[in-house]
């Protein structure tokens, strides 16, 4: 009943609780979230990444200029619509104040990692 998801190896589809796509580093990252029983062993959430493909197209018909566009890939595309009839639209219908709080420190994460990592590149050199 859910081809995508059974192929990225989601087994306990009737445990989905909610899930979260997000945009990093050039990949979508879909999160799933799963209800577990206090002192279950089992994982609570599964992160997938998935690459964007890239395509030239006409940006504008006079000037023949070109330009790339990203599209998200077709099984995060499909992943997206079966979690969707799981969980219901809820799950992003609107950002709660607590969950653009917990994207924004993510952020604040990956920006002074990759800050961190330019500058040991640059001491390396010297």
């Amino acid at each position: 009943m859910h081809p995508t998801l059974q192929s990225m190896g989601v087994t306990s589809i009737q445990d989905i609780e909610k899930f979260t796509l997000r945009y990093e580093a050039g990949y979508d990252v879909l999160k799933i979230y799963y209800r577990r029983e206090k002192g279950s062993l089992l994982p609570k959430s599964k992160k997938f990444k998935f690459g964007r493909s890239t395509k030239t197209v006409l940006a504008d018909g006079g000037q023949q200029t070109y330009r790339q566009v990203q599209e998200p890939s077709l099984v995060v595309l499909r992943a997206m619509e079966e979690l969707e009839q799981i969980v219901g639209k809820q799950h992003e219908s609107k950002a709660s104040k607590e969950d653009l709080i917990k994207e924004l420190e993510h952020l604040e994460k990956v920006v002074n990692s990759k800050i961190s990592e330019i500058k040991e590149k640059i001491d390396a050199m010297s």
